[in-house]
């Protein structure tokens, strides 16, 4: 099975950004993630980069959601996640 890159993000309710950080960091422990804080305009967004596959009990999750909704009021709108997968190099 080859890997799969979940893209997760959600834009913060008011005031709440650091609440979602540690949400991400307590949703992914324990796997393989990256978070990342948007910065100027930006800085209400919280990005997770969550690689899943490549065999064992993980490459189970890459079917299904990458990760749980946040809590009720820890975002502004919803949480939207992408599927991707390494492009091959060419030959």
């Amino acid at each position: 099975m080859r890997a799969t890159t979940w893209m997760w993000e959600a834009r913060a309710a008011p005031g709440r950004v650091g609440d979602l950080e540690r949400w991400a960091h307590e949703a992914t422990r324990g796997r393989e993630a990256e978070i990342y804080l948007g910065r100027g305009a930006a800085a209400d967004l919280v990005v997770i980069l969550l690689h899943v596959g490549a065999g064992g009990a993980a490459g189970a999750e890459a079917a299904g959601p990458p990760l749980p909704d946040p809590p009720d009021g820890l975002v502004t709108g919803l949480a939207r996640a992408w599927e991707f997968g390494r492009a091959r190099s060419p030959s």
